[in-house]
């Protein structure tokens, strides 16, 4: 019981609909003698959540990086070969520059 106690007092500021909402904080007592309804399913799913996403503060910032691909490199330059690309292009690299040379030659539109 506790423990639902302290998981419905860590989500009040994320979960906060219905009468709950309108009548303002409720009491630990009111909470531990179950007059107030927990809703399980919505703790559980943000605790599952917040492990899926981990903690923003521990995530490395995002620093921009120079493009794999010169910006003077043709869609032969690139593609016609068959040998392997010296490092992997990101996803988002490669439809830039696919999107750019359907522009270029009318294709994309």
């Amino acid at each position: 019981m506790e423990s639902n106690v302290s998981r419905a007092l860590s989500l009040e500021a994320h979960v906060s609909s219905g009468p709950a909402a309108t009548e303002g904080k409720r009491t630990v007592e009111e909470i531990a003698n179950g007059s107030l309804f927990i809703n399980k399913a919505a703790i559980d799913w943000h605790e599952s959540r917040k492990q899926w996403i981990g903690d923003s503060s521990k995530r490395a910032h995002k620093t921009t990086k120079e493009p794999i691909i010169s910006w003077n490199t043709t869609y032969d330059d690139l593609l016609s070969t068959g040998q392997l690309f010296a490092q992997p292009i990101p996803l988002s690299e490669m439809v830039d520059f696919l999107v750019d040379i359907w522009h270029e030659d009318g294709l994309y539109e």
